[in-house]
């Protein structure tokens, strides 16, 4: 089984590639992203008494499920606990993928879609990494569209490696900085490459 890392900086696109790779019967998609919006999802787990015990209740919602607005607002401002959070999340993410990865048909290949792959060494992980790379301008303007402010968009992007940083470091890259057809263009050139 191929299991293919995919990275990039925040607005960069990693979800569009990920779409597309999804799109193919030979492939297996996990997304780290939507793994963790679960894990917010779920009320008076673990995980939240977690959070309420070092930030208090406040970080709550009424219904047990933690304040992922509140939470980001302080992580982002406090490298310190943003590195606490992360050693909370990440081996349980990275457990649920595992968990997933196993019950995989093994003619499929897999693609994990993982933000921090080379901050958190999920790199290590995986056969092969692959990174999506925009220009600045283009990834603020896309953080910008999703009703961030400038503020948490530079915060978010600062608390990882660049999206260049990502793209050097990878094994193969993807350049999203036109149509949604260019990016797919390159996603199929890729497919065959890794194939």
């Amino acid at each position: 089984m191929n299991l293919i890392g995919l990275t990039g900086g925040p607005g960069c696109g990693k979800s569009a590639v990920l779409k597309i790779f999804a799109s193919s019967a030979s492939w297996r998609v996990f997304d780290a992203d939507e793994i963790c919006h679960d894990l917010y999802a779920e009320k008076n787990s673990a995980f939240a008494e977690r959070i309420a015990e070092r930030w208090g209740r406040d970080f709550l919602h009424g219904d047990g499920t933690p304040d992922r607005a509140k939470i980001a607002e302080k992580v982002f401002a406090d490298s310190e606990e943003l590195a606490w959070l992360n050693v909370l999340t990440h081996p349980e993410i990275r457990r649920r993928i595992e968990y997933g990865i196993a019950d995989c048909d093994c003619t499929q290949r897999v693609m994990i879609d993982v933000p921090l792959l080379f901050e958190s060494g999920w790199d290590k992980f995986v056969h092969l990494t692959v990174a999506v790379w925009s220009p600045p301008e283009i990834q603020m303007a896309r953080l910008l569209a999703r009703g961030w402010t400038r503020e948490h968009a530079e915060a978010r992007i600062a608390s990882q490696f660049s999206a260049q940083n990502k793209l050097e470091r990878a094994d193969y890259g993807i350049i999203n900085n036109a149509s949604l057809d260019t990016l797919k263009e390159q996603c199929v050139e890729l497919n065959g490459k890794i194939s």
